[in-house]
């Protein structure tokens, strides 16, 4: 047998094990805290630049202002981001108080991603704005997938102007207990991307709660589209949107709605429009499938988007399946 020299033996064995994840610690501007690797406005970017595959970016609590900008071109558009992540895999995560703040400082988009796998956790996202409402600058939105895998949960957008939740290209996105609250379109997916949302609410939008064009394909499950003002769920062109157990409710002008070969699919769930109507009667029924189990009655629903304690039983009742929230996020 030919025996390696040790320094190549070495080599080959650390490239069958990679190094450990390293945590990198960011600050917002007013922490005192000294334990921190990058502190300021752009020390988000900076930890992203220094981090290697499979770290973890702690952020902690504090506001964080986008001061500075890097620019993605995809097709006929610029993309532009407070925190860009191409070609990484990271986890990036946050405290209670953690908060990208665009109100103030540069329009922008809060993440945006590029060839990236990155996981959010515990975020609060608010009020990012555009510099000019229509042009080839994208800016306002919370967070924009460009052929990337996305796994977001426990994060909060609120006030975001454009859409909160992106996916572009062949974006793989999945969400657990997001919110996206008073913003403008809450997720909204093109081309060949697809999403899972689990236990997530998307409220109070001035336009659509949920958007699908082209080919993409979403399936929204335990979750609530409420009070959103250009339709709850919407699929276009060759787009598909499945609705498993969730509450659609006091959206305009129609809950469920769909264009061209769009489809939508609704089971096991709650749809009821007190506004407008549930869904557009004129529809294919190739476009819209709404099933026997789909409850069009009111569902009282508290603060937190959960069913009221004087709930009927078609919105949690212990011998069947879970309708709107489970509040665990599985």
């Amino acid at each position: 047998m030919t025996r390696l020299p040790a320094a190549v033996f070495l080599g080959a064995l650390l490239a069958g094990h990679p190094a450990a994840a390293e945590t990198v610690r960011v600050c917002a501007v007013e922490s005192a805290d000294k334990g921190c690797h990058f502190r300021g406005e752009g020390a988000i970017q900076a930890a992203v630049d220094h981090a290697a595959d499979g770290d973890v970016i702690r952020l902690d609590p504090g506001r964080y202002v986008p001061t500075s900008v890097r620019d993605v071109a995809f097709q006929d558009i610029i993309a532009r981001g407070f925190v860009v992540v191409s070609n990484k895999r990271l986890v990036i995560e946050g405290h209670v108080g953690t908060v990208l703040d665009g109100a103030d400082g540069v329009p922008s988009i809060a993440f945006v991603l590029r060839d990236a796998e990155v996981t959010f956790r515990n975020l609060e996202i608010r009020d990012f704005r555009w510099e000019e409402e229509e042009d080839d600058i994208y800016d306002g939105h919370g967070i924009f997938a460009i052929d990337s895998r996305v796994r977001v949960s426990d994060v909060l957008m609120r006030g975001i102007v454009k859409m909160g939740l992106t996916g572009r290209g062949t974006s793989l996105v999945e969400a657990t207990r997001l919110r996206l609250l008073d913003g403008h379109l809450g997720i909204w997916l093109e081309e060949w991307s697809q999403a899972h949302v689990r236990d997530s609410v998307i409220a109070n939008g001035d336009s659509a709660g949920i958007a699908t064009y082209d080919d993409s394909t979403l399936h929204v499950i335990n979750s609530v589209v409420a009070n959103n003002t250009d339709d709850g769920i919407f699929a276009a062109d060759n787009s598909a949107i499945v609705a498993v157990r969730s509450i659609i409710t006091n959206n305009a002008p129609y809950g469920a709605n769909a264009q061209g070969n769009g489809r939508v699919t609704v089971r096991q769930s709650v749809l009821h429009e007190t506004g407008g109507q549930a869904f557009d009667t004129g529809l294919a029924a190739s476009q819209l499938v709404v099933g026997e189990d789909v409850v069009r009655e009111a569902p009282p629903l508290d603060a937190d988007w959960l069913p009221e304690a004087n709930a009927p039983q078609f919105v949690r009742d212990a011998a069947g399946p879970v309708i709107g929230l489970t509040g665990t996020g599985r």
